[in-house]
C-alpha cells in the first residue's frame, strides 16, 4: 500500500466507505511512500485514520499550501486536507475507468435508488460491494447477448463456488439450482434478488441451501440425511 489510492480500494474491497476514510498529513512521514503506516505489510488502512505525506508526489501542490512552519487555522488546514486528497484520490481512481466501468458505476446506482423496485433495491443490498459488481457485470451481459440462463448460471455460480445449476429435461422453463450455503432468509432474498433479475417471468426456479437434491446414479448426492427428495 503505497498510494492514497490504494488505501481507498483495499478499503472498499473490505465492505469500507470510502467517504468514512480521513486523510491526515502524517506527523513522521516517509520519503518513500505516500501512505504513511506503522506495519508496510498491512493489507488496508489502520482504522478510519490515513496518514499521507503530502510532498511525496504533490508537493508542488501541496508544498505552500500545508507548510509545515505555519501554526495558524489548524482545524482549518487539516479540514482542507482532507477534501483535497478526497478529490485527488478520486481524479486517480477515475483515470482507470472504462466505458464499461461507468456504465457499471449507473446501473450499480440505479439499482440501489430503486428504480429497479424497492425489493430490488433491499435485496443488493444483501451482497457485499465485490459481489455487486459480479452481479452488475454478468447483468450488463445479459443485456447484451440476451442469454438469460447462461448469465443467470455465471451469476449464481461466481457468488457460491459450490453453487450447481440443473436445467429439467422434463418440463420446461425449470431450473433447479444448489447453492451449498446456509438457508437463512438473507440467502433466499438474495436467491429472489437473482432469479428476479435474470430469469423470465415463466422461468421456475427450486433453490436448493444447505443439502442437494438426490439423483439416482450419482452416490454424492444420495447421502442418508444429507439429500433433499425432490
Amino acid at each position: 500500500m503505497n498510494y492514497a489510492w490504494e488505501a481507498v480500494l483495499l478499503a472498499e474491497q473490505n465492505d469500507r466507505d470510502r467517504d468514512s476514510l480521513r486523510f491526515v498529513e502524517a506527523v513522521t512521514p516517509s520519503p518513500y511512500i505516500e501512505v504513511s503506516v506503522t506495519d508496510l505489510n498491512t493489507g488496508e488502512p489502520e482504522g478510519d485514520r490515513v496518514e499521507i505525506n503530502p510532498l511525496y508526489r504533490l508537493g508542488d501542490v501541496f508544498g505552500r499550501l500545508f507548510d509545515r512552519n505555519t501554526d495558524q487555522m489548524v482545524q482549518t488546514r487539516a479540514l482542507f486536507f482532507d477534501v483535497c486528497m478526497h478529490y485527488i484520490t478520486q481524479l486517480d481512481l477515475r483515470e482507470g475507468l472504462s466505458k464499461e466501468d461507468y456504465h457499471h458505476s449507473l446501473l450499480s446506482d440505479d439499482i440501489q435508488s430503486g428504480r429497479y423496485g424497492r425489493a430490488a433495491a433491499k435485496r443488493f443490498a444483501l451482497f457485499s460491494r465485490q459481489e455487486q459488481k459480479l452481479v452488475v457485470r454478468e447483468y450488463l451481459c445479459l443485456l447484451k447477448t440476451g442469454n438469460c440462463q447462461e448469465s443467470f448460471r455465471k451469476a449464481v455460480t461466481g457468488l457460491y463456488t459450490d453453487a450447481l445449476v440443473y436445467e429439467n429435461n422434463e418440463t420446461a422453463y425449470e431450473l433447479l439450482v444448489y447453492l451449498g450455503t446456509a438457508d437463512t432468509d438473507a440467502q433466499r432474498e438474495r436467491a429472489a434478488f437473482l432469479r428476479d433479475m435474470f430469469l423470465p417471468v415463466q422461468e421456475t426456479v427450486h433453490f436448493f441451501y444447505e443439502n442437494h437434491f438426490g439423483i439416482i446414479g450419482v452416490d454424492e448426492t444420495m447421502g442418508v440425511d444429507e439429500m433433499v427428495i425432490f
